[in-house]
């Protein structure tokens, strides 16, 4: 049975990313907060937000390879989008190479690079990690 539960950046955390190819050397423990998708003992999924002002980063999406396939990424989004609104955020921004479609069903909308706030353009994803093909989004919450 699936758990989920709000926790921190830790070394389990970042294996997870790192495992599936995410960008790591960024990440603030500080400002950013993760959701954590487990089965029994096991790490199986995280997201995360950072919040800036009303506005937030949606980053880190990462479902290990054995529960992919089962919509999990869409409930990981969900809670994300939960922990979101507690903090005040109002609208979610992302960056995205490869899961436009998933972020697409989850309500999230395709915008242009310069109509994202100067707080969501500031952060090192945005401004350097991530390439200027990826694809940016946006959802209100």
């Amino acid at each position: 049975m699936l758990s989920f539960k709000q926790m921190a950046l830790n070394a389990e955390v970042i294996a997870l990313l790192q495992r599936v190819g995410l960008p790591t050397e960024d990440l603030d423990p500080v400002s950013t907060t993760f959701c954590g998708m487990w089965e029994d003992e096991m790490l199986c999924g995280v997201i995360a937000i950072e919040p800036y002002h009303g506005v937030g980063l949606l980053r880190s999406l990462a479902v290990s390879p054995a529960f992919r396939g089962r919509g999990q990424g869409e409930v990981l989004v969900g809670k994300a989008e939960e922990l979101a609104r507690r903090v005040g955020v109002e609208e979610l921004y992302l960056l995205t190479v490869s899961s436009s479609t998933l972020f697409e069903r989850c309500g999230f909308a395709h915008v242009a690079r310069d109509a994202v706030p100067v707080s969501i353009r500031e952060t090192r994803q945005f401004s350097g990690l991530c390439p200027a093909t990826c694809a940016v989004m946006r959802k209100r919450i």
